[in-house]
């Protein structure tokens, strides 16, 4: 039987920079998986809008992983 996910978010989105240095993974390699879509993102309503990590969808990904 499968417990429920119980997980407490400071944010559910994180900047680029903030979600390289809570991960360790380097920025560079964060940006480039957001571009080949490896990294969920908040949607942009334009171009130069500041890149969101959506941690809720990544977090609903490992959840769905885990079973």
């Amino acid at each position: 039987m499968n417990s429920p996910l119980s997980i407490t978010l400071s944010s559910p989105y994180l900047s680029l920079p903030e979600f390289a240095k809570v991960t360790g993974i380097p920025y560079e390699t964060c940006r480039l998986m957001v571009k080949d879509g490896r990294l969920p993102i908040r949607a942009k309503a334009r171009k130069m809008e500041k890149v969101l990590i959506n941690m809720i969808a990544l977090t609903k990904e490992a959840d769905f992983q885990s079973r």
